[in-house]
């Protein structure tokens, strides 16, 4: 063994001692305290593991004791202190809020912001379009202030569409909807084949989680949809170059148990306010970008199929695939 070698085996040993002597001597790490844990999940609620705003984890928090799923992810996360027991404690709260009666998707802006749109003097005609309402100008800064939140992916319109009108040609209809099958369940109903993939597996996890979706309207033909828009006269209501026959938008029931909502309608404006209360609508903004589903702020109960990266899936067996891209964002009404 060589001078070199022997000084570093004797180095190593000395390090070695030392560590062991440390971790015989050293205190062990001081237990984490529950006000400790709240103030965690609080920050972790104020970063892209939730859409849950700080305000209501920490108002949750301080009273668990009144929800026995929450206080046992709780006490979970106290014992294991693993990241993965602090996101478990996250999703018990978003079940709590999901189910909880008295709770909004506006809750999702904050308290205060909440407490403005939800209690405010809504007219019967204010939802924005059609009819001009006194107060539609607010009903746009409260959709406006959602879409921060949870922003819209539309599939019809703006940058991030599929398609857009211009470029749906005879041969692009017609392949649209050759794409569509029929929903297991609801046979009734059918959607594009990606996105019917995608309902059924967040329709097993909705209702895993103590929530229904029920579709009211998927498919809608051309001709319907161009009828529908005609007869309305409000392209904030109702598309005549509609989502929905592209086969990627979902209709669905915002009544759940015994909470009961007028389905679908655009009056009055306090209404669709509160169809916002709906365990549904509140699953939806909280899981439904995990399976590719966002919202059209507007309505409620309207929810489109476009994940990031979808337009060359959608045209993936349409012949030379999706077609050159030269759009305006204010094509797709």
């Amino acid at each position: 063994m060589t001078f070199r070698t022997l000084g570093t085996l004797i180095l190593l040993l000395a390090c070695g001692l030392a560590t062991t002597s440390c971790m015989k001597h050293a205190p062990s790490p001081a237990a984490v305290t529950p006000e400790a844990l709240i103030d965690e999940i609080v920050q972790l609620s104020g970063t892209s593991a939730t859409r849950l705003h700080p305000d209501y984890v920490w108002r949750s928090l301080h009273t668990m004791e009144e929800d026995g799923s929450v206080r046992a992810a709780f006490d979970a996360a106290l014992a294991n202190g693993s990241h993965d027991a602090k996101l478990a404690l996250l999703r018990a709260l978003e079940l709590q809020f999901v189910h909880d009666p008295n709770t909004s998707a506006l809750d999702l802006l904050g308290g205060e912001l909440s407490e403005h749109f939800r209690t405010f003097d809504w007219q019967p005609a204010d939802y924005p379009g059609g009819t001009k309402g006194p107060n539609e100008t607010f009903a746009d800064v409260m959709v406006d202030a959602l879409d921060v939140v949870s922003p819209e992916r539309r599939a019809n319109r703006s940058r991030t569409a599929v398609i857009l009108r211009k470029e749906a040609t005879e041969d692009i209809w017609q392949y649209m909807e050759s794409e569509w099958v029929t929903v297991p369940g609801q046979e009734e109903w059918m959607l594009n084949r990606h996105a019917r993939e995608s309902f059924i597996r967040m329709r097993d996890q909705a209702r895993a989680e103590g929530v229904e979706l029920v579709i009211l309207s998927a498919h809608r033909l051309r001709k319907t949809a161009e009828a529908n828009a005609a007869r309305t006269k409000n392209p904030a209501a109702v598309a005549s170059f509609s989502a929905h026959s592209l086969g990627l938008a979902i209709d669905f029931r915002m009544s759940q148990g015994e909470l009961k909502f007028s389905e679908v309608t655009t009056r009055p404006m306090a209404e669709v306010v509160r169809m916002r209360e709906s365990p549904v609508h509140k699953w939806l903004h909280l899981r439904g970008a995990e399976f590719g589903w966002f919202p059209y702020q507007n309505e409620p109960w309207h929810w489109e199929y476009n994940p990031p990266g979808f337009r060359d899936v959608y045209f993936s067996n349409f012949p030379g695939g999706a077609p050159q891209r030269d759009w305006d964002a204010s094509e797709g009404t």
